[in-house]
This record gives C-alpha cells, sequence and structure tokens, in this order.
C-alpha cells in the first residue's frame, strides 16, 4: 500500500475506519463476532439444534426442554457486569468480549458431557482468552446460598477455582491438558489471593495438533453433591492454526544495526558507502567480564573482544559460545556463556531498552535437511541482565517452535519472543526492562532496571533439552505482565552444529529512550511508513498473523490493535525523536 506522504491525520481516520469496517475474521480463529445477536442478548441452545459455529470450530451445546437448561456452550453480548446470581449466568465479568469486542462464549459444566471445542480440521490451537462469568464471579466473591466466600470469615482458607482444557486427536486420545486458575486464594500472603475479572491469554500449544478441546472445572468448594461453586466460565477469542500452518503471534520487529539516510531510512548493508551507524544507539559493550564457551569450539570463534563496540554487520566480526552435544547435555554440562559490561548503564525507559545482534540468517531455499525458505537458522540464546554483577534477571522468553530441525533446520521467528538470535545479522533482537519488573529480583532491589551495567547471554543447545519459562499470561492492564503456569516449551533451533557452534555474538547496543510510540518501525520519526504498518495489523488479535506487538499503542494495552491504537498515532503524527537530528 503507498499512500500520500502529506496525508491529513483526518484523512487517515476516514481511511482507517472504512478499512476497520471491510475487515473480516480470519478463517483460523473463533471470535464469535460472526454470530448474530439482538443487542443485550444471548444464544443458549433452545432451537435444539445441538451447538453453534464460529470460524473453523463446533461449540457443542446440551439443552433440555422439560427443564429448560443446557449445558456445552452458548454465546451473549450482554454488558451487565453488577448482577450476581443465575440471572447473570449468559454474563460475562468483563462486560464485552476480549479486545472490546461485542460477543463470547460462556461455558457450563453439566451433567451430560463436558463443553467441548470441535475443529473442522485437526490442527494446533495457540491458545485463547478466558475470565469468569458474573454468576460465578460473585458467588466466589460474596458467597451465596449453596458456595462459600472464597477465602472464608478469615481470609486465609486455600481456596481455588480451576479450568482444565483437554486436548483430544482424532481417535479420541488424549494429547495433553493444561490448567488454568480463575481464583486463587492459595498464597501466604492474602493480598495475592485474586478471582479474575479480565480477559486472561491462556497457551494451548502444549496440547500439540488436536481435533477438539474438552472443558472441566474444579473448586476448592465441594460438597455431598459435588462442586458447590458454579460451574460457569467464558472464553473468546480461540487463536488457531492448521497443521500445516506456521506463522505465530510474536512479530516484533528488529533493530537496524546501520541505516541509509539517503534512501529512506531504511536498512543498509554495512558495507553499502553511505551506511551509517544508526543513531537510535547510544552505547555498546565495553568490556567482556567473563566468556566460558561450551567444550570443542574452534579457536577462530573464541575471541570474545569481538562481542564489543558497535555493531559491523561482519560475519566474521563474532564470538561463538560453542554448541553442547547429546552425550555433554546427558553429562550436565552447562552451555556457552558470555558477560558483558557497559560503562554507560542500560536504564528501563519507554520502548525497547537494549538490543542484542547475532550473526544468523534468512533461508531463501527449502531443503530435505529442514531449510524452509523464508525462516530463520537461529542459534538462539537466554538474556539475562544484573546491575551488580551478581544477581541476575532472565528474560522470560517464549519459543513455540514443535518440533526438532536439525542441523540445517530453520525456525519461524514469530514463534520465538525474548531469545536473542531470532534476527538475521545486522538487525538486532529488541529487549525492554519493563517486561522483568515483576522479576522476584527487580522486586527485592537486587537488581536495579535503571542501572544495568551487566548483560549475559546463554546459549541454547537446540536439542529440547532446554526449555522457555512456561507460556505466559497476557494481563491487559499493564503491559506486558507475565504470570508463569503450565508446561514449559522444549526449546528448537538449528542443532547439533560445529566450527562456530552455538549462539554467536556480534554485539549488545544501548537505545536511545524512544519519546513516540506510534514510532513503530524506528526510524525516528511518526509518519506514513508506521501507519501502514498500523494498518496491516488494524483489528487483530494478540496471536492473529496480523498480529504487530508495537502497533498496540493505547494504554492500557489490550492485546488488540483497533482505533484506539489510531488515535495515539495521530496525536503523535509527524513528531521527531531528538536523535534524528
Amino acid at each position: 500500500m503507498t499512500l500520500g506522504r502529506f496525508m491529513k491525520p483526518g484523512n487517515l481516520v476516514c481511511l482507517t475506519i472504512g478499512l476497520a469496517l471491510a475487515s473480516v475474521a480470519n478463517a483460523n480463529i473463533s471470535t464469535f463476532e460472526d454470530l448474530n445477536l439482538p443487542s443485550e442478548s444471548y444464544w443458549n441452545g433452545s432451537d435444539e439444534s445441538g451447538g453453534f459455529s464460529s470460524g473453523g470450530a463446533h461449540f457443542g451445546n446440551n439443552y433440555n426442554a422439560d427443564w429448560a437448561s443446557w449445558d456445552g456452550f452458548s454465546y451473549s453480548n450482554l454488558t451487565d457486569t453488577a448482577t450476581p446470581g443465575i440471572a447473570a449466568q449468559y454474563n460475562a465479568i468483563t462486560g464485552s468480549g476480549q479486545g472490546g469486542s461485542a460477543n463470547y462464549a460462556v461455558g457450563y459444566v453439566g451433567w451430560i458431557s463436558p463443553p467441548t471445542v470441535t475443529l473442522e480440521e485437526p490442527g494446533f490451537v495457540d491458545g485463547l482468552y478466558v475470565t469468569n462469568n458474573n454468576y460465578a464471579y460473585y458467588s466466589m466473591r460474596n458467597g451465596d446460598a449453596f458456595a462459600k466466600k472464597f477465602g472464608g470469615e478469615s481470609g486465609s482458607d486455600p481456596d481455588f477455582f480451576m479450568l482444565t482444557i483437554t486436548g483430544k486427536d482424532a481417535g479420541g486420545t488424549v494429547t495433553g491438558t493444561v490448567d488454568f486458575y480463575l481464583a486463587d486464594y492459595r498464597f501466604e500472603d492474602n493480598g495475592e489471593d485474586y478471582i479474575v475479572d479480565t480477559w486472561q491469554y491462556v497457551d494451548l500449544t502444549s496440547l500439540g495438533e488436536v481435533t477438539s478441546l474438552e472443558f472441566t472445572l474444579s473448586s476448592s468448594d465441594v460438597g455431598d453433591w459435588g462442586m458447590n461453586t458454579p460451574a460457569y466460565f467464558a472464553v473468546d477469542a480461540i487463536i488457531g492454526q492448521s497443521a500445516s500452518a506456521s506463522t505465530g503471534p510474536y512479530t516484533e520487529a528488529g533493530v537496524n544495526g546501520y541505516i541509509n539516510p539517503d534512501n529512506d531510512w531504511r536498512h543498509a548493508d554495512p558495507q553499502d558507502p553511505n551506511a551509517v551507524l544508526n543513531p537510535i544507539f547510544r552505547g555498546w559493550a565495553t568490556k567482556v567480564v567473563s566468556y566460558q564457551p561450551s567444550p570443542g569450539l574452534d579457536v577462530q570463534w573464541a575471541d570474545p573482544n569481538n562481542a564489543l563496540g558497535p555493531a559491523t554487520g561482519d560475519k566474521l566480526d563474532i564470538v561463538s559460545l560453542g554448541d553442547l552435544s547429546q552425550e555433554q547435555i546427558g553429562q550436565g554440562m552447562a552451555p556457552g556463556q558470555i558477560t558483558l559490561y557497559f560503562d554507560e548503564p542500560i536504564r528501563q525507559g519507554n520502548g525497547y531498552d537494549f538490543v542484542v545482534f547475532e550473526n544468523g540468517f534468512t533461508s531463501d531455499a527449502s531443503w530435505a535437511t529442514g531449510s524452509v525458505a523464508g525462516q530463520m537458522f537461529a542459534e538462539l540464546g537466554y538474556v539475562e541482565v544484573s546491575a551488580n554483577g551478581v544477581d541476575f534477571a532472565r528474560f522470560p522468553a517464549v519459543s513455540l517452535t514443535r518440533e526438532p530441525v536439525g542441523s540445517y533446520g530453520t525456525i519461524e521467528i514469530s514463534n520465538v519472543y525474548n531469545l536473542a538470535g531470532k534476527h538475521p545479522n545486522g538487525t538486532g533482537t529488541p529487549f525492554d526492562l519493563q517486561e522483568i519488573v515483576n522479576d522476584p529480583k527487580v522486586v527485592s532491589g537486587l537488581v536495579d532496571v535503571n542501572d544495568i551495567r551487566y548483560v549475559r547471554i546463554v546459549d541454547i543447545p537446540g536439542s529440547g533439552d532446554f526449555f522457555d519459562e512456561a507460556m505466559l499470561s497476557m494481563d491487559s492492564g499493564t503491559w506486558p505482565a507475565w504470570d508463569f503456569y503450565g508446561n514449559d516449551h522444549p526449546i528448537y533451533d538449528a542443532w547439533p552444529t560445529w566450527g562456530s557452534g552455538g549462539l554467536d555474538l556480534e554485539a549488545v547496543g544501548v537505545l536511545r529512550e524512544q519519546n513516540y510510540s506510534a514510532d513503530i518501525d524506528l526510524n525516528g520519526i511518526v509518519d506514513v511508513s508506521d501507519f501502514e504498518l498500523l494498518l496491516s495489523a488494524l483489528d487483530s488479535h494478540f496471536g492473529r498473523p496480523e498480529w504487530i506487538a508495537r502497533c498496540d499503542l493505547a494504554e492500557p494495552h489490550d492485546l488488540v490493535i483497533d482505533l484506539s491504537d489510531v488515535a495515539v498515532l495521530i496525536e503523535q503524527w509527524s513528531r521527531v525523536e531528538q536523535w534524528r537530528y
């Protein structure tokens, strides 16, 4: 799409609204917006159709006309969040769907069969959003005629309300389960107790390829007839893909080490005579504190000083961390690592704070060895930071690559988050210190995010023996807030490798603070290129292929790209970062 360079903000709004109205649902996601409902109403299966379909999935429903009762799934657009009891069994406590959408589904675990989602064809489900419904929420918060108030009179009873999602394949065999606490009062500190009242993302990638999902509930409040807590929950935005699809939700762009000011600030080859070091960087690593490569590394790639100073784009200007063999992994050997020091501290500011440059490359061909054209030959690493050189906080990472890729295999980088090495040579992977503010070492003061002097990179042998920090829940109240739960994912990348094996580190650069969040492409000015990126992601939720995290501009960040984000871009239109001059 090419738009006039001098398009006025008012025209941007008109164009955006038109595009938003023209957008259609992705066939690989059930948003329930394709279901027609009168305002402030619901469907509960009284037509005895046995269920309904949204996107590429069918939602089962059992309706009993004699008792005017149902179980399975209904769907609703009710907005009342104040009414308690059975009268509010179709109400989500959020008052709307995920991201402010109208429709959502309500599940009820009755006596006939558990609420079940059946895919039109077998595939992978990345995740979905869940929250409480009014009936269950107010019952847990206040108690009612049948169920206790969670926490009891003292507030210290270790109560819980847990949703379990079970994946099954075409033959009915269980592929795995994922648990999510809709309420949890089991903490020693009662101040940490909670009942979910916002849409929470639940990762389901550990279930693998499935044909159906079954939902069950369990509670600490159980009587002679079973669970006393009302057996309801709400669900929205089920994010899935066919078995052949590979695009993931983590589409953050890399940061270019060099730019070409004569070519509209696009990425430039460092060897281009017109290329200059990107002025977005205000500092680079200045000293090697420690370097401990894996055994057997070729000495040609073992000079740690190559990681100091600016990125050069020179594929020989690297230091490798080495790659463990399966035998060495079995012996418990530690992966290679390097710790760098910065004279100028890294500080938590607006936007990304620092960038790690690795020596990966994008494959231009598909081979029987596992290479896929357009995917990345990547050697990944954990990233940790410290203020004192002793206490380190690790960035919470995600890896959704589902199986080993082999020595010459590639990965889809949108399935990877907060791991060094996901971007190609000359383009670095950015990190935001905001993402570790809830780490216990940061909370306790051992790691000061406003005085980071050390960055440690730890190689990840891509055998599947090393894991991410478990898939993470996005709290729409802050961005991003990471809640750890569920199953860790094995991390796969090109492995085993030899010679310059393992992560090949080129540089670590410190970024200048970003004053204008709408400078999505980080070229220093809010302009048409940012607007085009925002349009490409418009009306997308976290997890959809179109999603671009940096386009979620409006606060609080809600993991959906909509007109509120466009409004931020319009407000910041034509603003220029100081470092651009």
